[in-house]
C-alpha cells in the first residue's frame, strides 16, 4: 500500500480492476440520448463498495469489525490462481537450478480486507502504521501454503513489498508469526539510501523498484519461478517465469 492514492481514487479504480459493478441507476427519461450520457458514467461509489464487500462475503464479528468469507468469491479465486501457480512450480522443480518465489506482502501474503472496510476503504499511513505494530492484518492462507510447501523443498522465499523500510522489522516479525518460512531476503522501499542496484535511487516508481529488485535477485543465481502480487504492477518488467496476478479490487497502485 501507499500514500499515494486515496479511498476515492482506489475504489474507483476497483470498478475497472475488481468485482463487477452496477452502471448506476436507470435513465429516467429512457431516450437514446439518456441512457448514452449515463454510460460513460463512472460506477457509483457507494454501489462499487458494495460490490468488493460481496465479493469478500463480508461479515461483522460481535465488536462491528469487518472479515471476508472463507466461502466468499474472494477465496475461491485466491485458491484456484495459487493452486495454478503450485502446480507450475512443482513441474519446474528439477528443472530450474536455484529456484525461488517472491511474495509482494499486502494484499498478497497477508489480506488487508477487514481493516480496509473498517475505514471505509480509505488509506491513512498513522492507522496503517497502526496496523503493522498491531499485527492487525492476517495471513493468505493458500499464500501461507504455498511459500511453506516451496521452502520445505529447498526452494527460496523471498519477499518484496513497496512498504517502507522502516516498516521493515515489524513486517517481518508479524510474516513469522503467522507462520512463514524465514525468507532467504526481504526487501522493503528504501527511505534513506537507495541500493546500487537501483539506479533511479529513492525515485523509482513501483515497476522500477520491484523489477530492479528482481533483476538484482536473480544476479545473486537465483531463478525466480514465481512473482506473486495483486497488482500489476507488482508484476511487470520481467524476471519471473511466471508472474502471478492476485484478486484485489479494492485499490489500485500504478
Amino acid at each position: 500500500m501507499s500514500g499515494k492514492w486515496s479511498g476515492l481514487v482506489k475504489l474507483a479504480a476497483a470498478a475497472a480492476i475488481g468485482a463487477t459493478v452496477a452502471s448506476g441507476a436507470t435513465a429516467l427519461a429512457g431516450s437514446d440520448e439518456s441512457t448514452a450520457a449515463r454510460s460513460k458514467e463512472p460506477a457509483n461509489i457507494g454501489q462499487v463498495k458494495l460490490d468488493v464487500k460481496a465479493y469478500y462475503g463480508d461479515y461483522l464479528d460481535a465488536a462491528g469489525k469487518h472479515h471476508y468469507s472463507d466461502t466468499s468469491r474472494f477465496v475461491k479465486d485466491t485458491d484456484r490462481i495459487v493452486s495454478d501457480a503450485k502446480r507450475f512450480l512443482q513441474q519446474q522443480l528439477g528443472r530450474v537450478k536455484n529456484p525461488a518465489v517472491v511474495l509482494d506482502v499486502d494484499d498478497t501474503s497477508e489480506i488487508t480486507y477487514g481493516w480496509e472496510a473498517d475505514n471505509d476503504f480509505g488509506f491513512d499511513p498513522v492507522k496503517q502504521q497502526q496496523a503493522i505494530d498491531n499485527g492487525t492484518f492476517v495471513a493468505s492462507k493458500p499464500v501461507l501454503e504455498l511459500a511453506n510447501w516451496a521452502a520445505q523443498r529447498g526452494v527460496k522465499v523471498y519477499f518484496l513489498t513497496g512498504r517502507n523500510e522502516f516498516q521493515g522489522p515489524q513486517s517481518l516479525k508479524n510474516l513469522a508469526n503467522e507462520g512463514y518460512p524465514a525468507p532467504a531476503g526481504a526487501f522493503f522501499k528504501p527511505k534513506t539510501v537507495a541500493p546500487d542496484y537501483l539506479p533511479c535511487g529513492l525515485t523509482c516508481t513501483t515497476v522500477q523498484y520491484k523489477s530492479g529488485t528482481r533483476a538484482h535477485i536473480e544476479a545473486t543465481g537465483a531463478k525466480i519461478v514465481l512473482n506473486l502480487g495483486d497488482q500489476f504492477s507488482d508484476l511487470e518488467g520481467g524476471y519471473a517465469l511466471r508472474p502471478v496476478k492476485l484478486p484485489n479490487p479494492m485499490y489500485y497502485l500504478p
